[in-house]
């Protein structure tokens, strides 16, 4: 897990998770490698794609090449962050009653 912090005052925008195997049931269905989560008064600004993508670069320096990301399917915001960053939808599924859409990026 690392924390996403802004340097002009040290404040935490998000968090965000690297998940180094999804060969778990929920992980690999619906978790994915990295998970991540902007606070409400920081969205819209950029950070969730900047989190994304230094995320991806730790995934290259473990040697994953291919990313797993997940998001509800209704968050547009989420979706429009995965897609800038590479993700090609896979498909939707229904995880926990919520419908959730997967997506691939290829490092």
């Amino acid at each position: 897990m690392y924390l996403a912090l802004r340097k002009a005052d040290n404040k935490i925008v998000g968090i965000t998770d690297l998940r180094h195997h999804i060969d778990h049931p929920v992980l690999g269905t619906w978790g994915g490698h990295i998970g991540y989560s902007v606070r409400p008064s920081e969205r819209k600004k950029g950070y969730a794609k900047e989190m994304l993508r230094q995320n991806l670069q730790n995934c290259r320096t473990l040697g994953i090449s291919r990313v797993l990301i997940t998001c509800h399917a209704d968050n547009i915001a989420s979706e429009k962050t995965i897609l800038a960053l590479g993700g090609i939808f896979e498909k939707e599924i229904e995880a926990n009653g919520h419908l959730m859409k997967r997506y691939w990026i290829a490092l």
